[in-house]
């Protein structure tokens, strides 16, 4: 045989000690050890020719528009929205990084490659940002964010907010070694990026507000006797410490950033409307009781949050303990992260998206926290005295083993579970049924389509023409409720009388486009309906025009 005189005991394996020595002298080859964990992990999960949201197919055709023609100002295509007189492309910088990608590659390909490369630098700034805070453990913290399913099936969408999440890492870095001007770039940038940019002012204020706090602390000393004067001193004492040279410029470079963001974009000044309606009509006051908004800004229910996260909460709660048991010793950064920690909690449970901020800013909590524990605590004396104590209450040894039994189980299942669900929107899902409709209609006809989440898929394969709804349905429902109710009684096959007249007279749509897997109620009910003509149907979906009768003519007018 091959080795059959090969002395193995000769062969020189590199040990555990070899290896750490090597990355400890080349520390760039953490950043990569982790960047291509993650880039494999988030490649297998995207495997498939599909999305698992049709916002994807959105965000793939406004990069595509902006390669073609530049920057997009008007938005003609969801006729009975808001966005039809106040549009603006709130995630601008995202899509303009998107388009090295679908000009080297196939679009819809070339988005799944960057979301792959934007998820991985993503978990990438995250250890970076533990490294150069000095936390012991970086590499331990990012192999759990980068297997924990909710966070890695938010930022494997084709959305900003891989991106988003990066400038928010980065942002705390910023903050803690107050780099003004870097602070006002990257603050300038977020509002380019993305709709979530008021995050930097939260974080902002939150960190002024706890080191006032701290150093407050550090010069008052309460007394019982003279409760109330202690109490009237030191809320003195913490105003004037926010309104301290150095935490004024702070603030200020995170605002001015932000308010030079808003007002130095083509779309000033549409866009304060459109952050009214999206960051405080959609993402704060939320019609999800009234009409029928996408399954993100649905709560998300607590037992299922933690089964999902179980790794990281597990983390947390052993943070936790430890941060109440060291309290006094805790930081400035490890208070911001707990109280933002409880601040994305409620979010996440009253809209499950925020999930995305919330696992990596509990994650970044438990690294600072146990990292207090780890730099004052005598460790040989601590685990002696665990081990004892173990010794006695054998019981408690299960709560101990049995987390790290489990742990392969969970990231076995937490991967499997997304894996699934990235097998969703197949690339050419209504491909044909547009393309007829592009071949055989005018520019700028009119669709009237079943369901708002099918029109980014639609727009993404015809442009040519206009439909009623998209992105949000709350966009609809502000600019006309009554549109609103009518739109939603067809389309879940509540009205079935004089459709035709509707369509034309409140709608002004010559095509109307029905959805077979989800609509079926719709689609029976027209098949019947007077003043329409079948003039496609597949698998996937059928098309009628209204009959030339009622087809508005030359002077067709908008949705009113």
């Amino acid at each position: 045989m091959i080795f059959s005189n090969c002395d193995m005991s000769t062969v020189n394996m590199p040990s555990l000690k070899s290896l750490i020595n090597i990355f400890n002298k080349y520390p760039a080859l953490k950043y990569f050890l982790i960047f291509e964990l993650a880039f494999l992990l988030f490649s297998y999960l995207q495997l498939d020719p599909s999305f698992p949201d049709p916002d994807s197919f959105y965000h793939t055709k406004i990069a595509l528009l902006i390669k073609e023609q530049g920057i997009v100002k008007n938005f003609p295509y969801f006729q009975a929205t808001v966005l039809k007189d106040y549009f603006i492309d709130h995630h601008f910088l995202y899509h303009l990084l998107l388009v090295p990608f679908i000009i080297i590659l196939p679009p819809l390909y070339g988005v799944k490659f960057a979301t792959i490369i934007f998820a991985g630098l993503t978990i990438t700034a995250f250890y970076w940002l533990l490294s150069q805070l000095k936390i012991k453990g970086a590499f331990f913290y990012s192999l759990i964010l980068i297997v924990t399913d909710p966070f890695i099936f938010r930022i494997n969408l084709a959305k900003a907010q891989a991106i988003a999440l990066i400038i928010f890492f980065i942002s705390i870095y910023l903050i803690v070694h107050r780099r003004y001007n870097y602070l006002f770039i990257l603050s300038f940038l977020y509002v380019w990026l993305y709709g979530g940019w008021p995050l930097i002012l939260v974080l902002s204020c939150l960190y002024v507000f706890v080191n006032a706090i701290f150093e407050s602390v550090k010069k008052i000393k309460f007394s019982r006797k003279k409760f109330l004067s202690c109490v009237t001193r030191y809320t003195l004492h913490v105003t004037r410490q926010v309104f301290f040279k150095h935490n004024l410029k702070l603030l200020a470079s995170a605002f001015g950033g932000v308010v030079l963001g808003l007002i130095i974009t083509p779309y000033f000044p549409k866009n304060l409307y459109f952050y009214w309606q999206q960051i405080f009509q959609i993402a704060v006051i939320n019609y999800k009781d009234i009409i029928n908004v996408g399954g993100e800004w649905y709560p998300y229910n607590p037992v299922d949050l933690v089964a999902n996260a179980s790794l990281a909460f597990i983390v947390f709660i052993v943070a936790a303990t430890f941060f109440a048991l060291n309290i006094k010793k805790q930081n400035i950064l490890s208070v911001v992260l707990l109280i933002l920690t409880a601040f994305f909690i409620i979010l996440t449970i009253r809209s499950r998206r925020n999930v995305e901020y919330l696992i990596p800013v509990s994650l970044l909590f438990s690294a600072f926290s146990l990292d207090v524990f780890l730099k004052s605590a005598d460790l040989k004396n601590f685990w002696r005295e665990l081990k004892e104590f173990l010794a006695e209450q054998k019981i408690l040894i299960i709560f101990f083993i049995a987390p790290l039994i489990a742990i392969p189980y969970i990231t076995y299942k937490d991967i499997s579970s997304v894996k699934r669900s990235f097998i969703g929107i197949s690339f050419d899902k209504f491909r044909p049924a547009m393309q007829y409709l592009a071949d055989n209609s005018n520019l700028g006809d009119i669709v009237f389509h079943s369901d708002w989440d099918e029109s980014p898929i639609l727009f993404y394969h015809n442009s040519k023409n206009y439909y009623l709804v998209g992105l949000d349905p709350t966009f609809m429902y502000k600019y006309s409720q009554e549109l609103y109710s009518k739109w939603e009684r067809i389309t879940t096959g509540k009205e079935s009388k004089n459709l035709a007249e509707t369509a034309k007279s409140d709608f002004s749509a010559r095509f109307v486009f029905i959805s077979l897997d989800r609509h079926e109620n719709m689609a029976k009910i027209f098949s019947s309906a007077p003043g329409f003509e079948r003039i496609y149907q597949d698998k996937e979906a059928v098309i009628y025009q209204v009959t030339p009768s009622i087809i508005p003519g030359n002077d067709q007018k908008q949705p009113r």
